[in-house]
């Protein structure tokens, strides 16, 4: 199992394929496994590097409070682990906060920056929705209540009619469930986040992509990010949500390679 200890934590990271690198940073309670539907169209594009994020996953950390420009100090850490000078970096929801930092604070780390489903900060409905969450996901026994309300912001109607139960039960036996504490503090370092004031530094090549039906980040948050970024490129997957990986991997993994 490949970790990396670096930044006082055991990252737990995989690489697939060859080629220009390509990192990808996962959301708000979203582990490596995030990306599984999408890895074997990435892999033949890009030399693919999935990792977990403190407080999820099979990585280990001490269990204090942190906050994102942590998790991007992560992130440059294991690209320096692994010899990586500089990569396209994609940032999906809370990766999207990550990946953004990245860019504003290490550019030469950055050669494009794709952002998915994500914001310059988090609205205040938000705010209040993630510590209900957090509430709600108050021991293990507690877990499948606090799916049924999370899952309804991240996928479509549509698509939980079809997938609800069997994605309930996969994530009840998943063997790197979150821990009611991670999602705390992973909601916390969200809830902290704000780059308002510094979007407008970004220099990269950017592509935005959004979910049309995404109810989470709503289109104003998409079209605040996409005008404060130069030469950023903005681009909605139609009826999904905003799980963009997973309700549409198909059309999302094209997007990326094209």
């Amino acid at each position: 199992m490949p970790i990396a200890k670096i930044n006082n934590i055991d990252c737990y990271y995989e690489v697939h394929g060859e080629g220009k690198p390509l990192m990808l940073i996962g959301g708000l309670a979203s582990d490596s496994q995030t990306w599984s539907l999408i890895l074997n169209r990435l892999k033949h594009c890009f030399k693919v590097i999935v990792f977990d994020n403190r407080g999820v996953g099979r990585t280990k950390d001490k269990g204090a409070p942190f906050d994102i420009p942590a998790m991007v100090k992560d992130a440059i850490m294991l690209l320096d682990h692994l010899g990586v000078e500089n990569s396209d970096i994609l940032g999906h929801s809370m990766g999207g906060y990550i990946a953004q930092e990245i860019a504003i604070t290490n550019p030469a780390r950055v050669s494009r920056l794709i952002l998915a489903s994500t914001a310059s900060s988090t609205s205040d409905r938000n705010k209040k929705l993630f510590q209900e969450l957090a509430n709600v996901y108050a021991d293990d026994a507690s877990y499948e209540a606090f799916l049924r309300e999370f899952l309804p912001w991240i996928f479509t109607p549509k698509y939980l009619k079809d997938n609800m139960d069997d994605l309930i039960q996969f994530l009840l036996a998943y063997q790197y469930r979150q821990s009611p504490e991670d999602f705390r503090r992973q909601a916390d370092a969200c809830i902290k986040f704000d780059s308002v004031g510094r979007i407008g530094e970004i220099r990269s090549n950017t592509m935005i992509l959004s979910g049309e039906k995404d109810i989470l980040i709503p289109e104003e948050e998409t079209d605040f990010l996409s005008s404060s970024i130069e030469n950023a490129e903005v681009k909605y997957l139609p009826n999904t949500a905003h799980s963009l990986p997973v309700e549409s991997p198909k059309e999302f993994a094209g997007e990326i390679c094209a």
